[in-house]
């Protein structure tokens, strides 16, 4: 997944922020099932009231395995799609490059901004300890 490139629109919800919409309901559904052929992910998408060409979903799998994000498997006369990594471990790390990104462009704004948006108290002493335990990490590997 670390080759993954991706495009960050802030408008757009959840993980569609970070994949397309087709891309994030195959992700979606692989997910939930832990595994998926096409004719899984197929059949859970053509559900919901919308109409999907089989060979769509198969190219966007397809696409996902080539993006590093889906392992492709040979099961029989299908492929089996995996996910390479949980749907917490992909934010978690998608989440870490966009703010990597933003602290090494940026690195000023990026910290009062984020600084601005933490308005909860219990968010604020959450964030305080983060960095004391970092600290206190960093201290410890000296």
């Amino acid at each position: 997944m670390d080759r993954y490139q991706f495009t960050f629109d802030p408008r757009k919800k959840g993980l569609r922020k970070i994949l397309g919409d087709l891309e994030a309901d195959v992700m979606e559904a692989i997910w939930a099932r832990g595994q998926a052929t096409v004719h899984d992910v197929h059949k859970r998408l053509t559900v919901a009231d919308r109409e999907l060409a089989y060979t769509t979903v198969m190219t966007v799998m397809s696409r996902l395995a080539d993006k590093g994000l889906l392992e492709k498997r040979k099961d029989g006369a299908a492929y089996l799609y995996v996910p390479v990594a949980s749907k917490e471990e992909f934010t978690r790390r998608t989440v870490g490059t966009v703010l990597s990104e933003l602290l090494d462009d940026f690195t000023a704004p990026a910290m009062s901004q984020f600084v601005d948006l933490v308005g909860d108290e219990a968010v604020m002493e959450a964030l305080a300890k983060a960095i004391d335990e970092k600290r206190k990490r960093e201290d410890s590997d000296v």
